[in-house]
């Protein structure tokens, strides 16, 4: 399905929701070894998921097959995760050429899933300082009158503490490239 894409492209686009998911866990250095242990735990068991969508994109689900099925270069995939944001572009562009907007969208919609499920794996932080409650509460406010924050009702102050300032940043940097309506 993915040949009609340069071998180059091809490897973007199959590493990218594994590398998806390191970037936002890269994103918030707090939390140390049991956070980044969580979120790639988070990060393999969402990707496996993905394989399982029949009722999905065929792109995605054939995408998300290819990732899991290149496990063994995960390590490999796991360097230069700070180009993360151009090579989802290039990732974009690339298939934009050859499959509808439709399968595109898909997979664009499942690299924010999984970039959001890493960031909800672990609380990064516990005792927030002054600037940071008020940072924090400040957000969640104006969050409640996003519409699309107040359609999603698994978005609870608990839900939003989740994930870490710094974490949202990169989401929404993320929603930004991928042209996806911030959600969080």
């Amino acid at each position: 399905m993915l040949s009609v894409l340069s071998e180059n492209e091809r490897e973007i686009v199959i590493s990218l929701p594994y590398r998806v998911g390191l970037w936002i866990g890269a994103s918030d250095s707090t939390g140390g070894d049991d956070s980044n242990t969580q979120e790639k735990q988070a990060l393999e068991s969402i990707i496996s998921g993905f394989t399982q969508d029949v009722f999905g994109s065929e792109l995605v689900q054939h995408i998300m097959s290819s990732t899991m099925s290149q496990k063994d270069r995960w390590e490999v995939w796991a360097e230069n995760v700070a180009d993360v944001p151009q090579d989802c572009e290039k990732a974009i562009h690339s298939l934009k050429n050859f499959f509808d907007e439709k399968e595109v969208s898909a997979f664009k919609q499942r690299l924010l899933e999984i970039a959001e499920a890493v960031a909800l794996a672990f609380r990064e932080y516990e005792e927030f300082n002054f600037i940071q409650k008020l940072q924090v509460n400040v957000l969640y406010f104006f969050s409640k009158f996003n519409t699309s924050f107040r359609q999603n009702e698994n978005n609870s102050k608990n839900r939003f503490l989740n994930i870490s300032l710094q974490e949202r940043r990169a989401l929404y940097t993320l929603a930004d490239i991928l042209d996806i309506k911030h959600r969080l």
